[in-house]
């Protein structure tokens, strides 16, 4: 038997209230992963998350997720403000057994459209084992603009590389 692991840790700079939306769903996802009745969701929360069904009001915030009934970012969250601009934040994301690359991005995508203006967000992961097992160590990285995701592993980078498609 053998053990996986996503790993990731980074940091970024957002604004106090992207800070709070940020913290605000993490609580959420927490909240409704642990089946506990989820404190009131704010208007700021629901208006980056629009339901995709009238009769369900987080139906949009479950899009972000691989399994809407499991939402979970499989990662911790600190959040600091910064001592030299009482307007920024700084948000640490960071785990070393369950990183879930696509539901993070989705979130500071949603979350953090002022600051994704100024400047891109971006991350890498790693996928590790506990044995030395074929295919079984990679990882990959993430960059998050206003309009978009980019997200590819590095088995997909070493495939395209391996074709001639990188130069």
């Amino acid at each position: 038997m053998v053990d996986h692991f996503i790993q990731g840790s980074f940091a970024f700079t957002c604004s106090i209230a992207e800070a709070a939306l940020i913290e605000e769903a993490w609580q959420l996802a927490a909240d409704l992963t642990g089946d506990f009745d989820p404190a009131p969701i704010s208007d700021e929360l629901l208006a980056v998350f629009p339901p995709t069904f009238a009769d369900k009001p987080l139906s949009g915030f479950a899009t972000i997720f691989d399994d809407a009934n499991f939402p979970h970012f499989g990662a911790e969250i600190q959040v600091e403000n910064s001592i030299e601009d009482t307007k920024i934040c700084s948000v640490s994301i960071y785990s070393d057994t369950d990183f879930q690359p696509w539901p993070i991005a989705g979130l500071i995508r949603r979350c953090c459209q002022p600051s994704l203006v100024i400047g891109p967000i971006g991350f890498e992961w790693s996928l590790t084992c506990s044995k030395p097992r074929i295919d079984s160590f990679g990882g990959g990285w993430c960059a998050i603009f206003p309009d978009r995701i980019e997200i590819e592993t590095t088995r997909e980078t070493l495939s395209k590389a391996l074709n001639g498609g990188l130069s």
